[in-house]
């Protein structure tokens, strides 16, 4: 509510002929002065020195204080001219120099005064009515709550009609779970294993048009026990493919947990090793020694028996008889010296056997494993439903790499366009090829030789497209598409020919030019290479294939 509006001349002090100012509504409110609340806490220039509640019809002396109009009255009646003064810092009252202030303030619960008008207060903070919802609001914003953002609100289910609280619905419990008239997909009647056919359907629940289990179809709930009784043999075909796609995941992970043994195993071989190569490399710095003390130890005799030729050709054999014991004793401890070397010697050449046999070992090993973990890293990526998603990553290493002619081509892992279909892979030069050398991304498929190519139609028809991914959310895909030529030897079966009959794969076939270096690394409305990566997208149209 507000005051009485202010003079627009900003003259006009208190007297007489404005003593009656403020009118009713100003009594009404002095009767509730102290009862009135606010949205927010009253400042202290809002508050009145004088009576202590809320400034009604304010008005501010010469000091700068603003006081109700009736208590600024009362102070000048009450006292002399000379002696009013103001409560807070007692400066002289003079009634020609009081002026009208104009201040607004908003109420937040109802009041005596606003009991009396037919509008409600819109600060009023009022509980939501939706059963469930707790929260409270102000009244000017409680209907939109009511309306448009309270969870607990009521909707229709546009399946059957009924109505719903919204939070029910925006987390789909009443469409996955009981409405009678969703259509969901019908996996397997689980009644042959004593358990109801809804409780298994929810754990194998999928939206996917083309998942191995949605080959049952679509059916609404309210209809699933009819579905249930007679649909019973082809379920269980179902629960037979299932069982053989967790054979397949068990195979994957026996063949990860030999591949961990297989590493422990050379990492033990590997710490075996190290310690023989050490000691290996001390007895040849230890032979390299005693050789050079026998080569000087050999100087030595031979300057010896100089010096004894010439001591006998000088004095005699009797002279030197005791210079002769004494080269006597030091052969003696030189055959020793030898003896013990050639000991060494011998254990060298044991050590360096067991350490090549260990080599040998380790070898053999570290291929095994490198073959297996290959073999795991193909089953453990490789899909089955004709899609193909490729990162590629060191993007401008690899670029640069095949601008130099240093391996340029790059391919991806296998993949099938079902359980039984086409084997197929992806290859890309990122520096271009042919036409688009220097300038181009170049990518293409390959049909490769596969385990069922005999039962499979030939030559491969099926529409494939080539994409790489937009990083950035935005979708900007770049995509292209072709429909094989069924007279190009590409799309015909890998190792028909004479010409390919040893070959595992067909040659590829794609686009020379599918994008820019430019649109690729400085596109306006996209992000293709982040982190120097590059995603490709590869899918064929599995349309009109029979699973064998």
């Amino acid at each position: 509510m507000a005051t009485k509006e202010s003079d627009p001349s900003g003259s006009g002090g208190i007297s007489r002929q404005n003593s009656g100012v403020g009118g009713q509504w100003e009594s009404d409110l002095t009767a509730v002065q102290h009862s009135l609340k606010f949205v927010k806490n009253l400042e202290e220039h809002y508050v009145c020195p004088t009576c202590k509640g809320v400034v009604l019809n304010p008005h501010q002396t010469s000091c700068g204080h603003i006081s109700c109009y009736r208590c600024i009255q009362g102070l000048l009646e009450n006292s002399p001219a000379t002696t009013s003064a103001c409560l807070l810092d007692r400066g002289l009252i003079r009634s020609d120099e009081v002026r009208l202030r104009n201040h607004r303030f908003i109420c937040v619960l109802y009041s005596e005064l606003l009991l009396q008008s037919t509008e409600a207060c819109q600060f009023e903070s009022l509980q939501c009515s939706n059963t469930g919802c707790s929260e409270f609001l102000q009244r000017k914003d409680l209907q939109e709550h009511l309306r448009i953002s309270c969870s607990y609100r009521m909707e229709r289910c546009h399946y059957c009609t009924h109505s719903y609280t919204c939070c029910q619905l925006e987390v789909n419990e009443h469409e996955r779970y009981t409405c009678p008239e969703v259509e969901i997909n019908v996996i397997i009647c689980m009644s042959l294993f004593g358990m109801s056919f809804l409780n298994m359907s929810r754990q194998f629940y999928c939206h996917t048009t083309n998942c191995y289990f949605s080959l049952c179809g679509q059916e609404r709930r309210a209809q699933v026990k009819v579905h249930e009784e007679t649909a019973l043999n082809h379920h269980i075909l179902l629960v037979l493919g299932s069982n053989t796609k967790l054979e397949t995941q068990q195979e994957v992970l026996l063949r990860h947990k030999e591949l961990q043994e297989r590493s422990r195993q050379v990492s033990g071989l590997e710490e075996g090793v190290r310690p023989l190569a050490q000691l290996v490399s001390r007895c040849d710095n230890t032979l390299s020694a005693v050789q050079g003390s026998l080569e000087d130890q050999r100087d030595h005799i031979s300057s010896v028996q100089l010096q004894l030729e010439e001591l006998s050709s000088v004095f005699g054999p009797g002279v030197a008889r005791e210079e002769l014991g004494q080269i006597r004793a030091s052969l003696d401890a030189l055959r020793q010296q030898v003896s013990v070397t050639e000991g060494l010697k011998d254990h060298l050449g044991e050590l360096k056997e067991t350490y090549m046999r260990h080599s040998r070992l380790l070898s053999i090993h570290t291929a095994q494993l490198e073959c297996n973990e290959e073999h795991f890293r193909e089953l453990e990526s490789t899909s089955y439903d004709g899609k193909l998603i490729w990162k590629l990553r060191d993007y401008r290493k690899k670029k640069e790499a095949g601008a130099r002619g240093q391996g340029p081509c790059l391919s991806s892992v296998p993949f099938h366009t079902g359980r039984c279909g086409y084997k197929m892979a992806a290859r890309a030069y990122l520096n271009g090829d042919g036409a688009g050398r220097d300038t181009h991304l170049s990518l293409y498929v390959v049909l490769m030789r596969g385990d069922f190519d005999p039962l499979l139609p030939w030559p491969f028809r099926q529409p494939v497209s080539l994409s790489v991914l937009d990083q950035s959310g935005t979708n900007n895909h770049l995509t292209m598409s072709f429909k094989p030529d069924p007279e190009n030897t590409s799309f015909h079966r890998p190792g028909s020919a004479a010409a390919n009959a040893s070959a595992p794969t067909n040659v590829a076939s794609g686009f020379q030019c599918f994008a820019s270096h430019a649109q690729l690394e400085t596109p306006k409305n996209a992000i293709y290479v982040r982190d120097d990566t590059l995603f490709v997208k590869v899918k064929v149209d599995t349309s009109g294939l029979e699973d064998l």
